[in-house]
C-alpha cells in the first residue's frame, strides 16, 4: 500500500531532521566548557495495522551523555577547577541554604567569578565607631623599632560570592571559623555558598612556642658569651578599631658557659633588638651536653618534655598614635608565655649558629587572594603570607546521571529517575570516584569527528526517505492517471 510508504518516508524525514538539529547543537557547543553532547537514536514505531499487515515507520529517541568525561583543558585561572571521574558541582540561585530541591541545579563546568550580592545590605568590616580609613604606628622606645597595625577599609562592603556567569552560586562546606576543621555530609545539608569579601582579616597571633635548631661552638672560651636572635610577636588592642594587632619584636637566648664545668652552659632571655623591651621569668636554665655533644638534661624543664623551656614575658608599653588618636599613648601590651623545644640544640666544635627555627606568631592579615588547590579546596591567600583552607569542594553523584533533567547554562536539575543523591568530599565518601584539577576546566565531551561521520549518515538518510516519498508520489500520479 502506497499510503504507507507516504507515513515511513514523512516519519524518517523528521527523525533525520531532528537528528541533524541535535548534530548542530554539539557541534556548536564543540568549546562550550562543561557541555555534555546529546545522541539522538532511532527506534521503530507502529504507525499504522491493518488484518494481517502491520505498517512501520520510525521515531527519534534523544539520549544524554552526561557521564562521559571532557577533555581536561588548563587556564591558569585561580577560580577555575575541572572534574575529573564522576560527580558535578552543587549550585544553586540563593546565597543561602536552599529551602527545596527545586532551588538546587548541577553542573560540570568549573569557570567561576566574583558575584556581588546587590540586593543584600552593606557589612563593614570594622568595629571602630568610625569607618575612617587612618594610618596606625606603635612606637616601642624601648625596641627602636616602629611597628604598623591595623588599617581597616574606608568603605561598607556587600557580600562577595563565587559564582557561575549565569549567576549561580557554587556551594561547598565551610571550615569552622575556630577549628578550621571541616564537617562534609553525604547529603545536601551544612553546604553554604562560597563567599570571600575583600579585606576578611586573618588574625595573627602572640607567639606562644618555639623551637630553635643551632649550634654552640664547643670551643668558646668560658669568659665569652653567645647570644641567638628570634623574632617572636606580641599582642596589643588597638584603641581604634577594637582589633587586636600584633607586633613584631625579638627574644635573645643568652648562653654563657660554666666557668668550671665542661659541656654545662647557663641559659637566660632578654627582649628586644636593645635587650630591654621587657622581662623574661623563668631563668635562668642550666643545659648539660655529653661528650657526643647531645643536649642530655634542662633544668629546670619545662610542661612541654625534658628539653623545653617555659618562660613569661612581661612586655612593656608601647606608644600608640593614629590620625584618629592624635596624641601618643602608652598602650599595655599582653603578656606572653613561650614553650621553647631545644631538642635540635648541639655543642659541636665550630661556628655558634642557627640551622633554622620555627615560631608560631605572625601578624594580621588580609584576604588579598583565593584559589582552588588540587585536593579539592578553596583557600584563602592573606598579606601576612598565611594561607587557609576556607571551603571543602563537594561534588554530587548520581546512579542514573543521564537521566538528570537539562537546562540552560550546561546545568541540570534534579529528576527522580537519576536516583538518590549523594555528596562526596575528598577523603570523605568519596571511594576514589572524583579527583580535581585547579586552574582548569573540563571541555565539552563532543568528538568532531564523530559528529560529522553522523552528520553524513543522517544527510544520506534524509535523501534516501525523501526519495521513497519521491517515488511513492509518482506512482499514485501514475495510478490516478490510468483511472
Amino acid at each position: 500500500m502506497l499510503w504507507g510508504a507516504f507515513t515511513n518516508s514523512m516519519t524518517a524525514m523528521m527523525a533525520q531532521s531532528h537528528a541533524m538539529n541535535v548534530i548542530g547543537q554539539n557541534v556548536a557547543n564543540i568549546n562550550t566548557a562543561g557541555y555534555k553532547k546529546t545522541e539522538d537514536l532511532f527506534k521503530t514505531s507502529l504507525s499504522e495495522s491493518y488484518p494481517g499487515w502491520d505498517i512501520f515507520g520510525v521515531d527519534k529517541a534523544t539520549r544524554q551523555a552526561v557521564d562521559r568525561q571532557g577533555t581536561i583543558l588548563g587556564t591558569g585561572g585561580n577560580l577555575d577547577m575541572a572534574i575529573n571521574g564522576q560527580g558535578m558541582f552543587i549550585l544553586s540561585n540563593q546565597a543561602g541554604m536552599p529551602s527545596s530541591m527545586t532551588d538546587y541545579t548541577f553542573g560540570r563546568a568549573g569557570s567561576f567569578m566574583w558575584q556581588v550580592d546587590n540586593s543584600a545590605a552593606t557589612t563593614s568590616t570594622t568595629t571602630a565607631a568610625t569607618a575612617t580609613t587612618y594610618s596606625v604606628s606603635y612606637n616601642d622606645t624601648w625596641n627602636n623599632t616602629t611597628s604598623r597595625g591595623a588599617e581597616p577599609p574606608s568603605a561598607n562592603l556587600q557580600p562577595t560570592y563565587l559564582a557561575t556567569p549565569d549567576g549561580q552560586y557554587l556551594l561547598a562546606f565551610a571550615a569552622d571559623a575556630t577549628t578550621g576543621a571541616f564537617t562534609p555530609a553525604s547529603t545536601l545539608t551544612g553546604l553554604s555558598a562560597i563567599r570571600t569579601d575583600p579585606y576578611t582579616l586573618s588574625a595573627g597571633q602572640a607567639t606562644s612556642t618555639m623551637v630553635l635548631r643551632a649550634n654552640i661552638d664547643s670551643n668558646i672560651d668560658k669568659s665569652d658569651t653567645f647570644t641567638f636572635n628570634i623574632p617572636a610577636y606580641k599582642a596589643v588592642d588597638n584603641p581604634d578599631s577594637g582589633v587586636t594587632d600584633y607586633l613584631s619584636d625579638q627574644i635573645n637566648f643568652v648562653l654563657t658557659p660554666d666557668p668550671v664545668q665542661d659541656n654545662v652552659w647557663t641559659l637566660d632571655f632578654t627582649l628586644g633588638t636593645n635587650g630591654t623591651s621587657g622581662t623574661a621569668a623563668g631563668g635562668p636554665y642550666t643545659l648539660t651536653f655529653d661528650g657526643d655533644g647531645r643536649l642530655t638534661t634542662v633544668v629546670p624543664a619545662g610542661a612541654g618534655g625534658d628539653f623545653f623551656v617555659d618562660t613569661t614575658i612581661q612586655w612593656n608599653d608601647v606608644n600608640y598614635t593614629s590620625s584618629v588618636t592624635a596624641a601618643s599613648t602608652a598602650t599595655p601590651v599582653t603578656d606572653s608565655t613561650v614553650s621553647i623545644d631545644l631538642s635540635g640544640l648541639t655543642q659541636f666544635a665550630g661556628d655558634s649558629v642557627i640551622y633554622n627555627y620555627d615560631q608560631n606568631g605572625n601578624v594580621n592579615g588580609y584576604l588579598r587572594d583565593a584559589y582552588f588547590t588540587n585536593d579539592g579546596f578553596f583557600v584563602g591567600a592573606y598579606s601576612n603570607n598565611e594561607t587557609r583552607q576556607l571551603y571543602q569542594i563537594p561534588v554530587a553523584t548520581f546512579n542514573a546521571p543521564n537521566q538528570l533533567m537539562a537546562l540552560s547554562g550546561t546545568r541540570w536539575a534534579y529528576d527522580e529517575n537519576a536516583g538518590d543523591i549523594v555528596v562526596r568530599a575528598t577523603g570523605v565518601n568519596d571511594e576514589a570516584l572524583t579527583t580535581w584539577t585547579a586552574n582548569a576546566v573540563e571541555q565539552s565531551n563532543v568528538v568532531l569527528e564523530d559528529e560529522f561521520t553522523r552528520m553524513i549518515i543522517t544527510q544520506k538518510a534524509y535523501t534516501m526517505a525523501s526519495k521513497v516519498f519521491q517515488t511513492a508520489d509518482e506512482m499514485s500520479a501514475t495510478i490516478r492517471d490510468l483511472k
